[in-house]
C-alpha cells in the first residue's frame, strides 16, 4: 500500500510539472516541452534519452532594447491612498426565517412586561390580606381582654402586682365558670380550664384566657363574635362532647393531671376527687360493672393502704396521705378502668405485665376481699 501511494504522488507531481511547462515556457512553432524528469531521476542519468532530445536555446547577439513604459509620477507632497476595499454584504434574511421577534429592550417594553409579574404587586396583595387578618386578630384580642378585665377585681390586681401577670383568683374564676355555665364541683371545671390553658385550679391567667379563646374562635365561623354568649355556647357543646367522644374524654382525663399536679406528682386526695368527677355516670363514664362498683372499691383500697387518719377524730386536723400519684400511675389507671369494664373477673391481669405496683396490689386486694372470684388453679398452672 505504501508503494502505490508513492507512485500516485509522483504521477501527480509530474502532471503539475507538465502543466507548469506548457503554460509558462511555450515557444512559437514548437510543441510544448515534455515533463521534467521525475524525482527518481538525476541530472547525470545517461539512461534518460529525453535529455539529449531537448532543443538547445540560441542567444541573439544583438538583443533589442526593452520597450520603455511610461511612468506616471505623482505631484510632490501628495500621499498615495490605497484603493478602497469593498467587502461583500451579507445577504438579508427573509421575514419568514426569523419567526421570533427580537426582545424589546426599551424601557417601554420592560415596563409592559413587569405589569403582571411585579414582585411589589404580588407582595402588596399578600400584605394586604395578612394586614386584614392582623386587624381582625387585634380586634378579637381587645374584645377578649375586655371580657377578662370585667371579671378581674382589685384584689386580683393587688395579688398579681409583684409578678405583673394579670390573673383571676379563686373567687373571680368561680364567677367566670358560672357565667359560662360550668360547675366548679364537676367535670365541667376541667372543660373550661382546658380551654383557657389554666395550669392550676383556681387561677386563670389573662394570657391563657386570650390565647385559648382566640384559638377557639378561629376554628368557628368567621362571623362569630368572641363575646360571653359565644363562650357559653361553646362550653356547653364541649360538655356534651365528653360523653360520646372517647378521644376528647381521654384528652380531658390526661389534662386533669396537668392542672391538678403539684410539681411532678398529684396529691392523693386531689386524685381521688378528680377520679370521682371523671368516673361519673352523669357523663357516661361510670366505673362500674354488673357485679362490682369499681370506683367505690378503688377508693376504699387507697384509704386503707395510704391514708393516715388524724389522732383525734374530733379535732379539726385532717388525715395525711403517704402516697402521691405519678403521671404514669394516673394514665395507667384509665387503661385499667377500660380493661375492668370489659372483663370484671380481672382475667386480663398478669403479674408479668408492666402494671404499676399500686394496681397489682389492688388486684390482689380485690381477690382477698372477695370482690372478684379468686383465680382458678387451672389458670394459674397455665400462666406458670
Amino acid at each position: 500500500m505504501g508503494t502505490s501511494r508513492r507512485h500516485e504522488g509522483n504521477s501527480g507531481r509530474s502532471v503539475l510539472r507538465t502543466l507548469f511547462a506548457s503554460c509558462f515556457h511555450k515557444r512559437p512553432g514548437q510543441p510544448p516541452p515534455k515533463a521534467p524528469p521525475s524525482e527518481g531521476a538525476t541530472e547525470t542519468d545517461s539512461g534518460d534519452s529525453s535529455l539529449h532530445s531537448l532543443p538547445v536555446p540560441t542567444i541573439d547577439s544583438n538583443p533589442k532594447p526593452a520597450p520603455q513604459l511610461s511612468i506616471r509620477e505623482a505631484p510632490p507632497n501628495t500621499t498615495i491612498k490605497p484603493p478602497d476595499i469593498i467587502m461583500p454584504k451579507a445577504p438579508k434574511k427573509s421575514k419568514s426565517a426569523t419567526k421570533k421577534a427580537a426582545p424589546d429592550l426599551s424601557a417601554k417594553g420592560a415596563k409592559s412586561k413587569s405589569k403582571d409579574r411585579s414582585p411589589l404587586k404580588y407582595f402588596s396583595a399578600h400584605d394586604g390580606a395578612s394586614s386584614a387578618k392582623q386587624q381582625e386578630a387585634d380586634a378579637r384580642k381587645k374584645q377578649l381582654e375586655a371580657i377578662f378585665d370585667n371579671f378581674e377585681t382589685d384584689e386580683d390586681k393587688n395579688d398579681n402586682h409583684d409578678s405583673g401577670d394579670p390573673a383571676l383568683g379563686a373567687d373571680s374564676s368561680m364567677r367566670y365558670l358560672e357565667a359560662v355555665g360550668a360547675n366548679p364541683a364537676d367535670y365541667s371545671l376541667l372543660v373550661v380550664c382546658e380551654i383557657v390553658k389554666a395550669t392550676t385550679i383556681g387561677e386563670i391567667t389573662k394570657e391563657g384566657f386570650v390565647e385559648g379563646w382566640s384559638e377557639v374562635i378561629q376554628t368557628l365561623d368567621a362571623s362569630v363574635k368572641p363575646d360571653l354568649a359565644t363562650q357559653k355556647r361553646y362550653v356547653q357543646s364541649r360538655m356534651k362532647q365528653v360523653s360520646h367522644d372517647p378521644a376528647y374524654y381521654k384528652k380531658l382525663y390526661q389534662y386533669a393531671f396537668v392542672v391538678g399536679k403539684t410539681n411532678k406528682a398529684m396529691a392523693m386526695d386531689t386524685a381521688c376527687a378528680m377520679w370521682e368527677m371523671l368516673f361519673d355516670a352523669g357523663i357516661g363514664h361510670e366505673w362500674k360493672t354488673a357485679n362490682v362498683n369499681w370506683l367505690e372499691s378503688w377508693s376504699e383500697y387507697l384509704q386503707e393502704k395510704f391514708y393516715v387518719p388524724p389522732p383525734n377524730p374530733d379535732a379539726a386536723e385532717e388525715g395525711k396521705w403517704t402516697r402521691t400519684v405519678s403521671k404514669d400511675l394516673w394514665n395507667q389507671t384509665l387503661v385499667f378502668v377500660n380493661k375492668t369494664l370489659e372483663d370484671e373477673s380481672l382475667g386480663f391481669w398478669s403479674e408479668e405485665q408492666a402494671w404499676p405496683g399500686i394496681i397489682d396490689d389492688f388486684v390482689v386486694w380485690c381477690r382477698e376481699k372477695g370482690i372478684v372470684a379468686p383465680k382458678a388453679k387451672d389458670d394459674m398452672d397455665v400462666d406458670e
